[in-house]
This record gives C-alpha cells, sequence and structure tokens, in this order.
C-alpha cells in the first residue's frame, strides 16, 4: 500500500508538496468547500451555507458537498497545516481506505489469495481512470465501494443465518455510509446504487422462481429489520435531499444531450490518455493511423481500460459463463454480467446510447451529465474478474508474476499537477481586515486575467473570492460551480460593466454592506448605497438611439459573439434601467435557430413570470427565418414597464441535431434598440 500510494504522489513529495494535483480552479473550487467543512466543524458556518453566490442559500448543493473528505479535512488543518497539504493529504488517505478496503473485500467476499487480493487492492489504487482525474478529490471516494461491499455482503449473511442484531448492526452502517456518501460524491452514489440495482436484476432473473422464493423467506423473516434499515437509509439521506431538492427545482437538471455528449464512443473503451506513461502515446498513435480524424471529445476521453486487465476481464467473463450452472459461480456470473450490462448502456455509436435508459427511468440519472466516468467504478468489478481470471489459471508462478507486473505497469501515470500551492496562498492572502461596514463582498479582477489561458475570465477571480470567504467567514456574490444561480453574471471582470453588474445584482437582491476587494492590490472598498442600483450594462447587440435607457438584468441569452447572441432558455428576459417609453418602436435584427423557424416567438412587457407569458392586448409575434432579419413592432406601453420577454417557441440544442454544442438555441439577436414614438396615444394596440 505505501509503494502504491508513494508512487501515485512521488512528484508531490519529490517537490515537497509546492506542487499539488489539480489546478488553480478546481483545486481551489475543491479546497473551498474542504475549508467550508473545517469551519461547520469549527461552529463557525452553517452546514448548508458555504459563503458564495451570496444571498443564495443551501449553496452545497450547487456542486459536490465533500462531507466524508471534509470529515478527514479538518484533522490536518487543526495540526495546522494550511489548506491545500490539507487537502492533498486527504486525497492520500482515501487512496489508503480504498487499497485496505478492495484488499478486505478480495479476501473475504470472493476468497482469494493473499497475493491476489493484493493485486487486485493495487490495480483499484492505481486504476487510470481515477489517477488522470485525481485533481477531482470527491471522485477518489470510489474508495468506499469495496466498503459498501463488506458490509453488505456480512449484512446479507447475517440475513441468512438469522443473526439479527449482526443484520442490524451492517445494515446501519451501510445506511449511514450511503446517506454521508451522497452528500459527499453524488455521482460515485448514484453509480454503485445503478450497480447494485442491475446486480439485483440479474440475480432475479439467474435465480428464477426458486430463488425468488428462498430470497421472499429470508425478506419476510426480517422484514422488522429490513424496514429499520430502510428508515435509516432515508434519514442518512434527509440532508442530501434537504439541500439537493431545491437546487434541482432551482438550476434545473441537465438534457440528454448532454450525458450523450459524456458517452463513451468505442474508440475510448481502451483510451487512457496521453498521460499513461506506456500506454496512451502508442494507442494514440495507432487510434489516429486507424481513424485519422480522431480527436477526443471532452476532457473525460481518457477514462479506458488498459488493454491487458481489459483482455483479461473479457477472458474472466466468458471462463465464468462457462461455468455460469455451477453454484458456486452464482455471484461470479451476477457480477459479470452486470459489469458488462451497465457498461455497455454508457457506450455510445454514431450518435445514439443506451444510457438513455437508465437517464430518463432511473431516479437521480438526469443529474449526471459525465457518463464516461462510470469508467471509474466500473473499474472495481473488472479489475476483481480479471485478477480471478488470472489467479485461477494454472501457469508457472513466473508468467504470473510477469503478467502480474505488466498489469501494475500498465496503470501508471503522469499526474496532472498544475496547482501551486504557495503561489495559491499568495493570492488569499488578505493582510488588511476589510472595514467595519463590510457585510458581503466582490472581487476585482486579476490584473493579469486577460492574459491567462483556459477559461479565466470565468474562473480566476471568482475562485480566489470562494477561499477569501471562508478566511474571513464573510460571504461573497462571487463563485462558480456546477450549477451557477439564475441570475449569474459575474464572469469577464476585467469588461467595464463589471461594477454595474455587481450592483444591479445587489440592488436586486437588496444586499447591504457591500464592499469591493481589489485582488492585486489586497486593498478595500466600500460601495455606497446609492451607487447599488440598476445600472446600464454593456450589451453590444442593443443600440442606443434617443432614449436614454439601457439594459440592466439580460437572462435567458448564451455569452455575446462577435455578432450578437444566442438565446438559451425558453425565455429571454431583458430589464431596463429605467421604464420604457409610452409608445415605442421596438427595432430588432434576428434569426431563428432550427425547429423555431417559421414559429412565432411571442413578446410581452411587463415583469411578469416567463411561464405567464401569454399573447395578450400588449404582446406581439416575431416570426423569423433562419437568416438575419429586421422587424419593427409598435408598442403601446401606458402602464410605464421595463421588462421585454421573449418566449422561444422550441428551442433545441445543435447536440440533438447531432453536433457538439449542448446550448438550448432559438433565436439569435444581431441588433435592438428603442425608438420613442411621440404621437399621443388615443387607442391600446
Amino acid at each position: 500500500m505505501l509503494l502504491v500510494i508513494g508512487w501515485l504522489y512521488r512528484l508531490q513529495i519529490l517537490n515537497g508538496f509546492t506542487i499539488l494535483a489539480g489546478d488553480r480552479y478546481d483545486g481551489v473550487i475543491s479546497t473551498t468547500i474542504l475549508e467550508h467543512w473545517y469551519n461547520v466543524f469549527r461552529g463557525q458556518s452553517n452546514w448548508a451555507e458555504v459563503g458564495y453566490f451570496h444571498p443564495y442559500t443551501r449553496v452545497i448543493a450547487q456542486t459536490d458537498a465533500y462531507f466524508i473528505l471534509g470529515v478527514l479535512y479538518t484533522p490536518f488543518r487543526l495540526l495546522g497545516f494550511d489548506q491545500f497539504i490539507s487537502a492533498e493529504l486527504v486525497n492520500m488517505i482515501m487512496k489508503a481506505i480504498g487499497f485496505i478496503a478492495a484488499y478486505v473485500m478480495c479476501r473475504r467476499v470472493f476468497a482469494f489469495s493473499f497475493y491476489g487480493a493484493l493485486l487486485a487492492a493495487a490495480l483499484f489504487t492505481l486504476s487510470n481512470g481515477m489517477t488522470v482525474h485525481s485533481s477531482r478529490s470527491q471522485l477518489s471516494t470510489v474508495a468506499l465501494a469495496p466498503v459498501m461491499v463488506i458490509l453488505f455482503w456480512h449484512a446479507y449473511h447475517a440475513m441468512i443465518s438469522d443473526q439479527v442484531r449482526r443484520l442490524r448492526k451492517y445494515g446501519i452502517l451501510s445506511a449511514l455510509l450511503f446517506g454521508a456518501w451522497c452528500l459527499t460524491c453524488f455521482y460515485a452514489a448514484w453509480f454503485f446504487s445503478f450497480f447494485m440495482l442491475v446486480l439485483l436484476i440479474v440475480a432475479a432473473v439467474r435465480g428464477g422462481r426458486s430463488g425468488l422464493i428462498i430470497a421472499w423467506g429470508h425478506i419476510s423473516r426480517h422484514y422488522l429489520s429490513l424496514v429499520l434499515i430502510l428508515t435509516v437509509t432515508l434519514l442518512a439521506m434527509v440532508p442530501f435531499l434537504y439541500a439537493y431538492l431545491p437546487k434541482a427545482q432551482e438550476s434545473g437538471v441537465r438534457n440528454y444531450s448532454e450525458a450523450l455528449m459524456y458517452a463513451v464512443p468505442l474508440e475510448n473503451v481502451l483510451q487512457v490518455g496521453n498521460e499513461n506513461l506506456y500506454l496512451g502515446k502508442l494507442y494514440n498513435d495507432v487510434l489516429l493511423d486507424i481513424q485519422p480524424d480522431y480527436k477526443p471529445q471532452h476532457e473525460y476521453y481518457n477514462t479506458g481500460f488498459a488493454i491487458v486487465l481489459f483482455g483479461l476481464f473479457l477472458l474472466g467473463a466468458f471462463h465464468i459463463y462457462r461455468h455460469r450452472r455451477e453454484n458456486r459461480m452464482f455471484l461470479l456470473v451476477c457480477i459479470m454480467f452486470a459489469s458488462l450490462i451497465s457498461w455497455m448502456l454508457t457506450l455510445k455509436w454514431h450518435g445514439y446510447s443506451l444510457w438513455y435508459l437508465p437517464f430518463h427511468f432511473i431516479p437521480g440519472g438526469r443529474a449526471l451529465r459525465v457518463v464516461a466516468a462510470y469508467h471509474i467504478f466500473v473499474a472495481l468489478p473488472i479489475i476483481v474478474i480479471a485478477v480471478r481470471y488470472l489467479t485461477s489459471l494454472k501457469l508457472p508462478r513466473l508468467v504470473v508474476m510477469i503478467i502480474a507486473a505488466v498489469l501494475i505497469v500498465e496503470e501508471f501515470n503522469t499526474p496532472g499537477l498544475g496547482l501551486d500551492r504557495k503561489a495559491e496562498l499568495a493570492r488569499i492572502d488578505v493582510p488588511v481586515n476589510p472595514p467595519a461596514a463590510c457585510k458581503v463582498f466582490y472581487t476585482s479582477a486579476w490584473d493579469n486575467q486577460n492574459t491567462l489561458a483556459g477559461p479565466a475570465d470565468i474562473y480566476a477571480h471568482n475562485v480566489s473570492a470562494m477561499l477569501i470567504a471562508q478566511q474571513l467567514s464573510m460571504p461573497t456574490v462571487n463563485g462558480v460551480a456546477s450549477f451557477q444561480p439564475p441570475d449569474w453574471d459575474f464572469a469577464k471582470p476585467q469588461k467595464p460593466d463589471y461594477d454595474a453588474r455587481v450592483a444591479s445584482y445587489a440592488s436586486k437582491h437588496q444586499l447591504t454592506g457591500l464592499c469591493k476587494f481589489d485582488l492585486d492590490d489586497k486593498t478595500w472598498s466600500v460601495v455606497p448605497q446609492t451607487a447599488i442600483r440598476r445600472a446600464p450594462r454593456d450589451i453590444n447587440f442593443f443600440k442606443k438611439s434617443e432614449w436614454t435607457g439601457g439594459i440592466s438584468e439580460i437572462s435567458g441569452m448564451s455569452g455575446e459573439e462577435a455578432w450578437g447572441a444566442w438565446s438559451n432558455d425558453d425565455v429571454v428576459q431583458m430589464e431596463f434601467t429605467e421604464p420604457l417609453p409610452s409608445r415605442f418602436e421596438l427595432h430588432i435584427s434576428a434569426q431563428a435557430f432550427a425547429h423555431n423557424i417559421g414559429k412565432p416567438f411571442l413578446i410581452s412587457f411587463g415583469k411578469k413570470a416567463a411561464n405567464d407569458i401569454i399573447e395578450s392586448a400588449a404582446s406581439g409575434q416575431l416570426i423569423l427565418n433562419a437568416d438575419p432579419e429586421s422587424r419593427v413592432i409598435t408598442i403601446d406601453n401606458p402602464g410605464k414597464e421595463s421588462t421585454i420577454s421573449i418566449r422561444v417557441p422550441q428551442p433545441v440544442s445543435p447536440a440533438e441535431l447531432g453536433a457538439t454544442d449542448t446550448r438550448r438555441l432559438g433565436i439569435g439577436i444581431h441588433a435592438l434598440t428603442i425608438e420613442p414614438v411621440n404621437a399621443k396615444i388615443t387607442t391600446t394596440k
């Protein structure tokens, strides 16, 4: 175990833990959430409020909650380790838990030999998919899967041997662990549940009528214990449901097109990525010879299986199938079929995938986007079957040792180290206390934010604000997560309207005590309450006229492009800095996308709920073609409304049409102008 963990963290150990796994974005986000739990356990924070996206509540549910990792993180912080070293030590602890649990599981559940169990534990801990994504520390909780298997195994044997107290003990422990797991990494917990569901279905089919009768006999004898375990499970899930269900309603769930994009194309089954020391470049060179236009589709393209391991798994699966009628093989047969079936559901061929079934019909499936991450979980049963097959062969010991060495070596990777610990500590250093008037803050852009590579416009200042908020125990309006609040608009802080966007947000949420922290100068400034008002946004497609108003808030739109912007929701809403003229012409140059061509876009004036937009005396229609067209709509506005809403008839993503863009497009706005009409209003049109 020490050799395996030492290999995985060799670079961090050699550099004195100065450069760590991950980068200055995701690494800081995960450390922020861990620091939040440290504050919670010290009584300084509410567990569901992480201090960013203020004043939104239950913000812990905007991404994974890291609860178990936070429990492991807190002792290191209490011992004086800084945030980033503590986070890295937590990852090492999770690796140790996974190694020990996999070893114990193989010995007790599958009766492996000592060396076979060691090999399986080493392969599970070194697993390619987890290693190349080690910066996502929440995924490291796949290490809890063998722990759950051990608890289930003990509970099952207690049930069939009528040991009531033992059944309740292990059943309740597994229930509590599962609840905590959901509040740590929903992906990993859901994948485990998904696999167990498929396993139970396979077991029911394999057991037939007689097996179901036997199972019902055990259940009926212990139904009170099982009801108790189920009750504890539901209670253990309460914190997770409390935080995440409202957020699912607020932020929505994934579109199937997003999940489909992250399904696994056949060429990625063995794609271990260029980070793999021995197979990565070789496999990609061969793949490019066969498929010259091959390009990785997303950041999780490299969760594939090492070729020798996968080959042994297939041979082991065939061997198990040949002996499927033997009673001793029942569990292995079920695991083999569950592994194959659940894994095959993740595959994608010519834009189609059977993942449609779990996405639409298994609770929680719609919350998942990165289907390819299932490879990280299903590696465990694949390793079990592969190692069992290898150790069952009547081969000379030397040959077995050579194959075992190959299995180990083909999992060797170069971990992605990109988080400069000392630089990050300097970034979040706050040498001067905020003024007493400060109750909530936002940050400036970094001076060099224009020159940073990657998604710096979104992440660089926001992640610093998140961790600073933890240090100060002061909330920030900044933040970035898997799901953003509906009116979040704090990307591109170097644009001249950034302060106006923050002021508009503060006005909308009636914030007081707002301050700005300059990240480079490390200085504070109090934002006067008079400045927190509706301020004009810098919207390129909005063209000025003699009317002096501007757009203060806009929702339902994608980021601006050189020509304008696409809608990205069912409704586009634009709120203006002042009431619209009592009579005006709406000049708009726009185009429709795909299914929306030739269909009416309903335009409503007045601040109302999006679902209430209907054609009325105060609304109009806009019918567009695929190419940009100019339209003029004359509007009477006696109520001096200040909001325009456009309902999109049928938003559709390019991904649903075979491309990769997952935005739900409808109308593309090139230009929009408000022209007052000074004629006296005699009728309402």
